[in-house]
């Protein structure tokens, strides 16, 4: 089952919309405790105020009596509509003033402030009354007139009021936070949609680009730079696929070159034999020449097939130390004869050991040593050379001739790729000599190199690396 992948912009607009919640709920939480903390101080301090009222309207009263005979002064200085509640009781615990009857917020009077002593907002203390409803309550004794005759004073102050107004104020926060959301993730959505126009942009100039027009490119300059990266990566991508696509065309093209002339050649023989009778002898050059064309294809085949197996890394190596000066003893060796035959000398300056396969050492060097043969006139002298070096060694064939033009070096080692195409049709050779020198040495972890004077000395270069963990 596919998963079905959601648009950039939507998942960029949630994500603003997940963002402003915390961010909103965050802050609307602090705005409430901080609204709470202000009310609950704002209450206390409302206590403290009224107990030193209440203090004030004791002075001016004579005696416990006057108290209770006239209360109103005492209920007047305290609402029981705003939640304030009032109990003054004398020292016996006798009731003098009082506008409610539940006792339960009263606190001991031992815990009470002192009559000489100021109440302070901190003197406040949570109290609950017998139905759960919480309360703010402050004790303290108050002085009755003159005299050293007390009261103890209980008031108190229920937070349903404080409570309505936080309630409201969540609600209006909880409002906001939604309203801010979904503000945000509308202009969070416009924003990221207008944002990532540059990248319908590119997308729709990579949408521009097939197998006809490699050759388009994304406009990395006038994108963002976070995208800029992206469009340049694309580009190299495009680079690569254009170099590869344009080696396939001319190794399709090449290769159909390369397969026609031999195939031409033995449609032609045939079908000049096939025109009328021959003689015997004349059947068995046709074969021997059929025999020449199919050795030229086969070669071709196996070389290709050699190729694409080491290009998917389906070779392997058996790489061991071998004495360079007896490796290119036994490549001398197998040449001896043609090149005794071309009067050429083949010559051999080696030192040291060489980490390789052995089979595909001698395969490399002959490719090199078959074209050096080919290319070096009679009297000649051909080089086999192995130095040691930093890291690896370095093997050589050189030989004189005319030289290989500079525009050709690039090139050299390219499939079915020839410096001479005017010996392309007559060569044995089917130009993959130089790109099986290549695949060798990329096995090997190495490289080959060319340099080359015109006329004068022609040098191709194998280098080896030494022995990898």
């Amino acid at each position: 089952m596919t998963r079905r992948s959601h648009s950039l912009t939507a998942q960029l607009g949630a994500l603003f919309a997940a963002v402003a919640v915390i961010v909103f709920s965050a802050v609307g939480l602090y705005l409430y405790q901080a609204l709470a903390s202000q009310l609950q101080d704002r209450d206390d301090a409302d206590l403290v105020d009224r107990l030193m009222q209440i203090r004030h309207l004791l002075a001016e009263t004579p005696d416990a009596e006057s108290v209770r005979r006239d209360p109103h002064r005492f209920l007047d200085a305290v609402d029981i509509s705003r939640g304030l509640l009032l109990v003054i009781q004398g020292r016996d615990g006798t009731v003098l003033v009082q506008n409610t009857a539940q006792r339960t917020f009263v606190r001991p009077a031992g815990g009470a402030i002192h009559a000489d002593a100021a109440p302070r907002i901190a003197d406040t203390v949570p109290a609950t009354l017998a139905d759960g409803a919480r309360l703010r309550e402050l004790s303290a004794w108050g002085r009755i007139g003159t005299g050293k005759e007390t009261v103890h004073i209980s008031l108190a102050s229920t937070a349903h009021e404080r409570f309505q107004v936080l309630q409201a104020y969540g609600i209006k926060v909880w409002a906001a936070v939604l309203a801010g959301a979904m503000l945000t993730a509308a202009l969070g959505y416009l924003l990221a949609r207008q944002g990532l126009s540059r990248v319908r942009a590119l997308a729709g100039q990579a949408q521009q680009v097939s197998a006809h027009n490699l050759e388009l490119r994304l406009g990395a300059e006038a994108a963002p730079a976070e995208l800029r990266l992206l469009a340049d990566s694309f580009n190299a991508v495009l680079d690569r696929l254009q170099s590869s696509f344009n080696n396939l065309s001319q190794f399709a093209d090449d290769l159909a070159h390369d397969l026609r002339t031999p195939l031409n050649n033995l449609m032609v023989q045939t079908e000049v034999a096939l025109s009328q009778p021959r003689e015997s002898e004349e059947y068995q050059s046709l074969l021997a020449s059929n025999y020449e064309e199919f050795g030229r294809l086969a070669r071709m085949v196996e070389s290709m097939l050699f190729l694409a197996r080491a290009e998917h890394d389906q070779i392997a190596l058996s790489a061991e130390r071998l004495d360079a000066q007896r490796a290119l003893e036994m490549v001398s060796e197998y040449f001896e004869g043609l090149a005794s035959d071309a009067q050429i000398a083949l010559e051999i300056d080696a030192s040291g050991e060489v980490w390789a396969d052995a089979h595909l050492l001698r395969r490399a060097v002959s490719n090199l040593v078959a074209n050096a043969v080919r290319y070096t006139a009679a009297g000649g002298v051909i080089l086999l050379a192995a130095t040691p070096g930093d890291g690896g060694m370095t093997i050589s064939v050189t030989n004189p001739g005319p030289g290989i033009e500079p525009a050709h070096l690039p090139r050299l080692f390219d499939r079915f790729y020839r410096s001479d195409t005017a010996r392309s049709s007559t060569s044995s050779s089917a130009g993959l000599g130089l790109a099986i020198v290549k695949s060798i040495m990329a096995l090997h972890g190495g490289h080959a190199s060319v340099a080359s004077e015109r006329p004068g000395l022609t040098r191709f270069a194998l280098f080896f690396p030494a022995r990898r963990a």
